[in-house]
């Protein structure tokens, strides 16, 4: 499955990356300091799909699920899961990296580059989802306590993980190796699992 813009908005192309920097010589190029869209910028496409322009400061890999922060205009993002949580972040906004085909990876910006700028999917039929190995089709989802942006079926006990809702692997068996494909329905935090 390949999915593209079908917005009417010039020079969408959900599988393009933006680094911010500076040309070699210093000066600052036509680009900077914008990127091509504002943060927050939606895009629709093929396959029933929602996009939303986003940055990063991290190296994130295809498929991965990401947490928008909460800070108003920021749409930076982070990894889910990874680590023990005392508390959800509930609400709080889901999205899935990866661009038309779900093999497209963010790298972290290095100096002097000042950020990562790409688009992440929040609704429609998502072409690879990082999962652990055994999730299952339909199945309430969770973050994972161990590995940080990846989904499970099954739920790491109170403190380790939280429910992940809007989102479900639309294959039989989800594996570690992927490509997993999904269903995204705006997919937010819900409580811890």
């Amino acid at each position: 499955m390949t999915i593209y813009s079908t917005t009417a908005q010039a020079g969408i192309d959900v599988n393009y990356v933006f680094v911010a920097s500076p040309t070699p010589s210093g000066i600052w190029g036509p680009d900077y300091p914008a990127p091509p869209f504002p943060v927050g910028e939606l895009a629709w496409g093929t396959d029933g799909s929602e996009w939303v322009y986003c940055t990063a400061s991290i190296t994130i890999a295809p498929g991965s699920v990401v947490q928008v922060s909460e800070v108003p205009g920021s749409w930076s993002v982070a990894l889910i899961g990874g680590a023990t949580v005392a508390t959800a972040p509930t609400g709080r906004l889901l999205a899935i990296t990866g661009g038309n085909t779900g093999s497209v990876a963010i790298p972290a910006p290095v100096s002097p580059q000042t950020g990562t700028y790409f688009w992440a999917q929040r609704a429609g039929n998502v072409p690879n989802v990082k999962s652990a190995a055994s999730t299952t089709k339909n199945a309430q989802l969770y973050s994972s306590a161990t590995t940080a942006g990846i989904v499970s079926s099954s739920a790491g006990g109170a403190g380790t993980t939280y429910q992940v809702n809007g989102l479900v692997i639309s294959q039989a068996t989800g594996s570690a190796a992927g490509p997993n494909t999904a269903i995204a329905n705006y997919p937010v935090i819900g409580a811890s699992a």
